[in-house]
């Protein structure tokens, strides 16, 4: 009844026991007004007849067997076309038929409107027929006898023939007889109920193997009778041929890359999962249950993000430095990586291509340690002291910070090198750079600048008094025997300090003075410590 109340055409059902109404559709109650009295539910179907061939006009012209007639064809319960006539202006086609529920039906329509919808359906079917030509896609239409009805261009062309010659023939006419009899058998359902199908199928056209995509629909005429098929054929030997290609090709890449001696990853865009990675890549990271990887072994969320948008923004980020120290690695490891998008299994995807440099990485800061470092005690050499100074000059520069360079020299080492050797010398060394950096924890810096020479830096630690307590601490760790497979090698230490702050912080000024006070320490007698004062060079300083 839902559908019902919903047609545009005039629908009025009966009881099949009295031919009484049980509905009538809101278009039967528009289309029929005057007829109103009639249609209430209830009223006999002989009451409307009664009042068409009394107020409307039968094509006929014998309004008594008009309606005689129609009565007879109702109560058959079968389907079956009524006399027409009109009703005022407009003119009525209607035929009866099995309604829902066990009812009778009655189907009205407006004539004049019924001849407008054949003219736009044959202007219609003008135009499918217009499209179907103009398709590249080979179309064809087969009446229920399985005769072509319709083709176009490219359909005909398949089988090197014309539109003209193919049309009012079965397929097997002029098609391989393979082909006629597989599409046949497709077909023959839907020429007896509605539906659709979709296959791959091969054949051959002149010894060449063939593969085209076939599909059919069943097609419905005027009536909504079954009429016949509607199909295509879209031949995809090239396609399948070039997919074959690209297939091999891909196995070959696969092979390739899984060989490479770089590790290679390809990832969603969006989970971050994993969904290719050759050997290289898994060895490298350590992947050991390869269906949940995904790029976070790599990156932390925060920098994920910000990498993909700035790939985004290159097109392209090349040779990133990545350090990992996870769990399960007995040591910090270094991938240099690159990643670039790409659409993969077609997916929004990025690929990333990774190198391990830690080797690199550890060659790099053994250069960098044997530039800055001094070889034999691991202290700071001069050229990384120097450097130290410079950057505290700048940023001490007019400050009040309080600062102190100090100047160590061991006494008794050129001696000790000719009684003993240099073997007991490089030892003395060595352990005098582990007695400063006891005694001087507090340093900014301790460094050897040659020879038997070190030097201390301090940095807001204090000002005189403070700095003559770590010189005083710095002496006492000194003056613990140094004993040498036995013998003790005789040796103390003579320092030198020069205390300022950043208003006089010219820092190779500071160092001369520094080095100034450690010889006054060594004349003086050895073993102690001189502060730096303008009296010991009064040549260079004036009342001013």
């Amino acid at each position: 009844m839902a559908t019902a109340a919903l047609s545009r055409d005039s629908l009025i059902f009966l009881d099949p026991d009295g031919l009484t109404v049980v509905y009538v559709n809101a278009a039967a109650e528009k289309q029929l007004g005057d007829a109103k009295s009639v249609l209430r539910k209830g009223t006999e179907v002989k009451q409307l007849l009664a009042y068409l061939a009394k107020n409307g006009e039968f094509t006929d012209g014998d309004a008594v067997a008009a309606v005689r007639n129609a009565l007879a064809s109702i109560s058959s319960g079968k389907h079956a076309e009524l006399p027409a006539f009109r009703l005022g202006k407009t003119p009525f086609n209607w035929h009866c038929d099995v309604g829902p529920s066990g009812t009778f039906a009655l189907v009205l329509r407006d004539a004049g409107r019924a001849q407008e919808l054949a003219k736009a359906l044959s202007e219609h079917k003008t135009f499918i027929q217009h499209l179907i030509d103009v398709l590249p896609t080979p179309v064809y239409l087969k009446n229920r006898e399985g005769v072509l009805t319709r083709c176009n261009g490219a359909f005909a062309e398949l089988f090197g023939t014309d539109v003209e010659t193919a049309i009012g023939k079965r397929m097997a006419d002029f098609a391989p007889k393979s082909l006629a009899k597989t599409v046949g058998e497709l077909e023959a359902p839907l020429r007896d109920a509605e539906g659709q199908v979709r296959d791959e199928i091969t054949f051959a056209i002149d010894d060449k193997e063939c593969t085209a995509l076939f599909a059919a629909a069943t097609l419905r005429g005027p009536s909504g009778a079954i009429a016949g098929t509607i199909g295509s054929l879209i031949d995809v030997t090239s396609l399948k041929k070039a997919q074959a290609e690209v297939a091999e090709a891909s196995q070959r890449l696969t092979g390739l890359l899984e060989s490479a001696p770089i590790g290679v990853g390809i990832s969603n865009r969006e989970s971050g999962v994993f969904k290719f990675f050759n050997s290289t890549f898994s060895k490298m990271l350590g992947i050991e249950d390869e269906s949940k990887a995904t790029d976070s072994i790599l990156l932390s969320e925060r920098y994920r993000e910000k990498s993909l948008e700035d790939m985004d923004a290159l097109g392209e980020l090349q040779d990133v430095e990545i350090r990992l120290r996870r769990s399960d690695m007995p040591e910090a490891r270094w991938l240099k990586t690159s990643i670039e998008p790409l659409s993969f299994q077609g997916e929004e995807s990025v690929l990333w291509w990774t190198s391990d440099i830690t080797k690199q990485k550890h060659a790099a800061r053994e250069l960098q340690n044997k530039a800055n470092n001094d070889e034999l005690t691991g202290l700071a050499n001069r050229a990384r002291f120097m450097q130290k100074l410079d950057q505290c000059e700048t940023v001490l520069r007019g400050t009040d910070t309080p600062a102190a360079i100090f100047i160590l020299d061991l006494d008794g080492f050129k001696r000790l090198n000719d009684t003993q050797g240099h073997a007991a010398g490089d030892w003395v060394l060595v352990e005098t750079g582990k007695r400063l950096k006891r005694a001087a924890r507090r340093a900014e810096e301790v460094a050897r600048l040659g020879g038997d020479e070190f030097t201390l830096l301090f940095l807001n630690k204090g000002a005189e008094k403070e700095m003559a307590e770590a010189a005083e601490a710095i002496l006492a760790e000194m003056s613990r025997p140094f004993v040498w497979e036995g013998h003790d090698c005789d040796i103390s230490a003579s320092i030198g300090l020069a205390v300022f702050d950043g208003g006089n912080c010219d820092m190779s000024e500071q160092l001369r003075r520094a080095d100034k006070a450690m010889y006054e320490a060594k004349a003086a007698g050895k073993a102690q410590y001189r502060l730096y004062a303008p009296d010991m060079e009064p040549d260079l300083h004036t009342d001013d």
